[in-house]
């Protein structure tokens, strides 16, 4: 049985772990807030993020800022003062393009291989192995990791050299907040046109217009479920700057996704940044608010 070992338990790692210990792996971790959670699912907790590479054959990390992985990298007990070489780390989380590449190299630097793998999905989806893994690195080293990763999704990309997985990301975030402002525009718009909000979730995702999105995000719409977040505002936020980045770098026009930027950054300004993304359907609901016309 491989020993795979997890740094960053959170909303993302949770499911990952859980995912791994039903394919049958040993995973011990190191969870930097409450271990509960972890142990509840079967996982073995260490003392620090050193402990877990030594014990590792494969490390994942999935952090949830920059600031995070530099002190699981640099702290007393991190990883680049384990003196441990010779295993492969799998970078999970999501950073500007340039910090996960020097990140890599100090790794690298230190006798670890590294994989990246950005993972595309929500939590639940994640929990239901629906999301998707975009792989960046040497294929060698991912065909070598192809166990680990089956465990977690077995729907995957190897896209390319590592930061490649970065860029896909981020356009299928872009994307996904596209689609999220039009779902909730098609609700809208069919709610003021007299229909049952759940009518119309039922029409929509059997009919050409149906997207992923809308079949995840439009019922909680009609629900009114926004809470708790699978898919926060705040967690979106970083991704939508990074994606924004992208396409000033690459000189793409992006007119969707320039529509739809606005409104989730109103959504944070609003305080609403707690909530699921689907709530941006009460953005446009108070914009139509302004626009009735009295039919005669």
């Amino acid at each position: 049985m491989k020993t795979v070992g997890i740094v960053g338990l959170g909303q993302l790692g949770l499911p990952i772990a859980a995912n791994l210990i039903s394919a049958g792996f040993r995973v011990v971790g190191f969870p930097r807030s409450s271990a509960a959670a972890f142990a509840a699912v079967g996982g073995i907790a260490l003392g620090s993020p050193a402990e877990v590479l030594k014990e590792a054959e494969v490390l994942l990390l999935c952090l949830p800022s920059e600031s995070a992985q530099l002190q699981v990298l640099d702290g007393d007990d991190g990883l680049l003062k384990s003196g441990v070489r010779n295993k492969t780390v799998v970078e999970l989380s999501t950073y500007r393009r340039s910090f996960k590449l020097a990140q890599e190299a100090r790794l690298v630097d230190a006798g670890l291989s590294v994989l990246e793998c950005e993972v595309s999905g929500s939590p639940p989806m994640v929990s239901q192995k629906k999301a998707a893994l975009f792989v960046g690195g040497s294929k060698e080293l991912y065909e070598g990791c192809r166990a680990v990763l089956d465990a977690i999704a077995p729907t995957q990309f190897h896209l390319g050299p590592f930061g490649a997985a970065l860029n896909m990301k981020l356009i299928a975030n872009a994307l996904l907040a596209i689609h999220t402002l039009a779902a909730a525009e098609a609700l809208n718009l069919g709610a003021r046109a007299g229909f049952d909000p759940h009518l119309v979730v039922e029409a929509i995702r059997q009919s050409a217009g149906a997207s992923t999105m809308f079949a995840i995000r439009a019922p909680m719409m009609a629900d009114r479920r926004f809470e708790p977040a699978p898919g926060p505002f705040t967690t979106l936020e970083k991704y939508l700057d990074l994606a924004s980045e992208l396409a000033i770098d690459s000189g793409s026009a992006t007119p969707l996704f320039a529509t739809a930027l606005p409104y989730y950054r109103r959504a944070v300004e609003q305080g609403i940044g707690d909530q699921d993304i689907s709530a941006v359907i009460t953005l446009l609901e108070e914009e139509s608010k302004s626009n009735i016309r009295t039919l005669s």
